[in-house]
């Protein structure tokens, strides 16, 4: 009685914590809605039959066991290189289990247990399928990665500076640029945390992912290019009268999953109280404000749907939904995201400007199996690395990843070559108006926001 007790506070505890919201087909539903309450609702009514009837009731208890030794038999089968990890424990429950029911039904035929063993055998197996990650649905470039020609280069040594002010550190293939009113920090290139193999929860791997690779560097005036061991190129760095261009390619060789990984991190400082403007909802001004986790807080992030709406949102507790809209906008496939910087504090003024050419064309917009709810495996994942207004700003552009809702799942990269170019086009602050006799000039743009 005491163990369908506890199934049946872990049922109630699976249907709290798993994420909600998704369609009564998707396989989430079934892992996250479905089986809980089955398995509450079940061993809430096996624990009553005991009492009222013990003798028939005996007769369905295999099926407790028989549930979580096919779920455990089955994480091994669809999990085979990381999946024994979580099989060993459920495997180790289902044997307790099996040796209790066993005694309990020893007085019972086979015939009359079978069909409930039966049912927890199919029910087990089912969970564990419905564990299998979806295929991957990110959609790589169509180009090829430039190739070094005989140019002379020279190996990585550590930061280049091609410019005062602007600095490209060769290991992280991260860009730094600093101005009068901020300093903005860019790593453009596809970099995965832990890749289990197999796809299975990331807890469960040590693999750490590959991406930033470059062995060498071609300088010539204002511009820098890095390249990777087989003569492509992995970042290049053009400096333009309107600002920085950048282009990034990461090679991925696999199917590769991730829990997390990253497209894109910025961070901004600087700055005393920082908004975004979207480009595909440029009315709407979002302030950029800080988030606990794992609870507190409210997150807030962008993702694009399956329909290409573009959505910015908040979260109800740290990064978890259900979520609340704060503007939205249509982004299609081949579009251009843009994203204004804008310091809140004496304007509001656009300080600098960054356009992303290939985030929308390779993002996935399946659903994302930790948050529900509607959103997707995409996300710009924007805050302040403290609760100070005046702090950095961090905003990570995930393809497909998981980092948003509840859970350890992994979303894959499918084989080929992804192209990240970025523009950045810093604004500088008006120049300070210089009294002349008792006038005093303003600049062309005045005191209000700087206009492009």
């Amino acid at each position: 009685m005491l163990v369908l007790l506890v199934h049946v506070i872990l049922a109630a505890i699976a249907c709290w914590f798993l994420p909600q919201g998704f369609p009564i087909l998707h396989r989430r539903f079934v892992l996250n809605t479905l089986g809980p309450a089955c398995l509450g609702a079940g061993s809430l009514a096996l624990a009553i039959a005991l009492l009222l009837a013990p003798g028939p009731g005996c007769r369905f208890l295999p099926a407790i066991p028989t549930f979580w030794g096919a779920s455990a038999l089955g994480l091994l089968l669809v999990f085979p290189e990381t999946g024994s990890a979580a099989a060993r424990p459920l495997g180790l429950v289902a044997v307790n289990l099996a040796a209790f029911a066993i005694f309990t039904c020893r007085k019972h035929a086979l015939r009359e247990w079978l069909p409930a063993a039966t049912l927890g055998i199919a029910a087990g197996s089912c969970v564990a399928y419905a564990e299998r990650p979806a295929p991957p649905t990110t959609q790589p470039s169509r180009q090829e990665p430039p190739r070094r020609t005989g140019s002379e280069s020279e190996r990585i040594a550590g930061t280049f500076e091609l410019e005062p002010g602007l600095a490209i550190d060769g290991p992280t293939l991260g860009v730094t640029w600093r101005t009068r009113d901020a300093t903005i920090a860019i790593e453009p290139a596809l970099e995965f945390d832990r890749t289990p193999p197999d796809g299975f929860w990331s807890i469960f791997t040590d693999t750490i992912g590959r991406g930033k690779t470059a062995v060498s560097a071609t300088t010539a005036p204002g511009s820098l290019e890095l390249w990777a061991a087989d003569g492509t190129q992995r970042l290049s760095v053009q400096r333009k009268a309107s600002g920085v261009e950048l282009e990034a390619w990461t090679p991925v060789e696999r199917s590769t999953y991730s829990h997390l990984n990253s497209f894109t991190t910025l961070t901004v400082s600087g700055h005393r109280r920082l908004a975004l403007r979207f480009s595909v909802c440029p009315s709407e001004l979002i302030a950029v404000t800080h988030a606990d986790y794992p609870a507190g807080a409210p997150a807030r992030f962008a993702y694009v749907d399956a329909a290409r709406r573009f959505h910015v949102v908040q979260a109800a507790d740290a990064e978890k939904g259900p979520f609340t809209s704060l503007a939205e906008g249509k982004l299609a496939a081949g579009e251009p995201l843009a994203i204004d910087l804008i310091e809140l504090d004496d304007g509001p003024r656009t300080f600098a400007h960054l356009e992303f050419l290939d985030f929308a064309a390779q993002l996935s917009t399946a659903l994302s199996p930790t948050a529900g709810h509607g959103v997707s495996e995409n996300a710009i994942q924007f805050g302040l690395a403290e609760t100070n207004a005046s702090s950095p700003a961090h905003l990570v552009f995930t393809l497909a990843a998981s980092g948003v809702g509840r859970g350890w799942d992994s979303v894959g990269h499918r084989v080929g070559v992804y192209r990240n170019r970025v523009l950045l086009s810093p604004f500088e602050r008006p120049p300070t108006p210089e009294p002349v006799g008792d006038r005093t000039l303003l600049g062309r743009h005045g005191m209000g926001e700087l206009r492009r």
